[in-house]
């Protein structure tokens, strides 16, 4: 492919500062490309599978007299998948480097979501469920959610990096001398040749492709003949949008100078992809929720199985706390504790001017989808 016609691929979502650490460990070995059409269908493929991983796990852990929300459990365990990831990239690129950007970048960024833990911090701390709770009591399950949120999130990435670090040393051990000698490992060179050569890419990035394509033909099928599993089955369709939109976002971690000019200095250094598709996918939501509570009109049917998917499809999978929460382990403290700020209070402030009116002065409450 001509060089004009070049595609260039986003960095994966794993902090540098820790794709750095690891890949210190990682011998010299020959370089092979990376092709954007295994990785995005690869990126499709795991949004779906951590759509559904989600929506049925939130589920399964809510129910009445649960002792915790049933959402920080897919927190966790996206966030536990994700720092077992880190240690292992040179492993999961060996052998594609679509499997690595589909496991950070597509499941445990669609598994976890950060626009759902907001709205859950929000309706926390604004009782919009209209209990009998004092003022301070609402401040206080806000808090709950916050703290326990954040430090179970962070506490699973640290826990997945240990057990990841386990994994490598292990590889290495029993099968890093007869892999070396196979001709498949061999690490990722920064260069990328485009959308499509079929006769290059591994076996695996076939695979991956093909289970792509697949699962959206079998969402669509599922959205015709079972119409009850339509506000899972739509979603599906939905999330891979936007996990894209996030991947591409992701440019934006390490090109901090393009923006010198345009942001404080203090912001040069932070994550400014994953801050943006934090920020926009909870605004998203913010305004998803106010229409699924029928504040502007009626909800039918169509609609809300429209609305549960741009909610739990895109606006989840465009936000993620696994990167947020690995972001902030390898962060300098000042750094990290100034970004983890302006990402909950600025989407905050947002949940507060789209829905807080309303629910503060709203009189009929029809059905939420």
């Amino acid at each position: 492919m001509p060089s004009s016609e070049v595609a260039a691929v986003p960095v994966e979502e794993t902090p540098n500062a820790v794709e750095e650490q690891y890949e210190e460990q990682e011998p010299s070995l020959r370089p092979i490309c990376t092709f954007v059409g295994p990785v995005v269908l690869s990126l499709v493929l795991f949004s779906m599978l951590g759509v559904l991983i989600r929506v049925h796990l939130t589920r399964l852990f809510t129910y009445t007299g649960e002792p915790v929300y049933g959402l920080i459990w897919v927190q966790m365990l996206g966030c536990f998948v994700m720092g077992a990831a880190m240690p292992l990239k040179g492993v999961l690129q060996s052998y594609s480097p679509a499997l690595n950007t589909g496991v950070t970048t597509g499941l445990c960024g669609s598994i976890t979501t950060f626009s759902s833990w907001q709205l859950l911090l929000f309706q926390e701390f604004f009782n919009t469920s209209r209990f009998g709770h004092s003022q301070f009591s609402n401040f206080l399950g806000g808090m709950s959610v916050l703290t326990t949120t954040l430090g179970c999130s962070v506490a699973a990435t640290r826990l997945g990096q240990m057990v990841g670090d386990e994994v490598h040393i292990a590889y290495n051990h029993y099968l890093g001398s007869s892999a070396r000698a196979g001709p498949r490992l061999a690490k990722v060179a920064e260069r990328h040749d485009g959308w499509l050569a079929w006769d290059k890419w591994a076996r695996l990035d076939v695979v991956l492709a093909a289970c792509g394509i697949a699962s959206v033909i079998a969402a669509a099928v599922v959205i015709a003949l079972a119409p009850r599993t339509r506000s899972v089955s739509i979603a599906l369709l939905f999330g891979p949008v936007g996990t894209l939109l996030r991947w591409r976002l992701a440019s934006l971690n390490a090109e901090h100078s393009q923006f010198a000019g345009f942001v404080p200095r203090i912001l040069s250094g932070l994550p400014l992809g994953t801050l943006i598709a934090n920020v926009l996918g909870s605004a998203m939501l913010a305004i998803t929720h106010v229409l699924q509570t029928g504040a502007v009109v009626r909800p039918s049917t169509s609609s809300c199985y429209i609305l549960t998917a741009v909610s739990d499809g895109f606006c989840g999978c465009l936000t993620t706390i696994s990167t947020f929460a690995a972001e902030i382990t390898v962060l300098q403290s000042r750094l990290s504790m100034l970004y983890a700020s302006i990402s909950i209070v600025v989407t905050q402030a947002l949940f507060i001017l789209v829905a807080g009116v309303y629910f503060k002065t709203a009189t009929v409450d029809y059905p939420v989808c």
